[in-house]
């Protein structure tokens, strides 16, 4: 391990801790974006190529299902967060994208924004939990 990798179970534990976080806080939207991030998660581990730098073309695929699923929660949701999850996931097309058009890119900088804009996607469906009115506040409300 490099001195700029992170260990192997920061990822897993930042994934169950949210996905925890919108099961025991989050109302419907937290939790099918956290639901559809762990499937997705799972998925990309089976078509995940290692030791590979190409276009990732599974993920790709993938990822497309994940912003789908943003983009429509973004559209029919009144607060913010998902509009920052679909941007962010949206990021990660277009660097797969970029990759498939420049294969100057090296492997380790498409890599690594991919985890970047994963993490992000994750932060976003966090606070949207975490920010998320139970629906006893909601009925409680004039």
């Amino acid at each position: 391990m490099s001195a700029y990798q992170l260990p192997i179970w920061v990822w897993p534990t930042a994934l169950m801790g949210v996905c925890l976080l919108a099961v025991l806080r989050g109302q419907d939207d937290e939790r099918l974006a956290a639901g559809g991030f762990l499937a997705a998660w799972a998925l990309s581990r089976v078509a995940f190529k290692p030791r590979s730098e190409d276009i990732q073309w599974g993920v790709l695929a993938i990822d497309l299902g994940l912003l789908g699923l943003y983009v429509w929660l973004a559209l029919r949701s009144r607060r913010y967060w998902p509009m920052f999850a679909a941007g962010f996931q949206l990021l990660a097309i277009i660097t797969h994208l970029g990759r498939a058009l420049d294969t100057g890119i090296s492997g380790w900088a498409y890599l690594t924004a991919e985890i970047v804009w994963s993490y992000l996607v994750l932060l976003a469906i966090g606070y949207g939990s975490w920010t998320a009115r139970s629906p006893r506040d909601v009925e409680l409300e004039p």
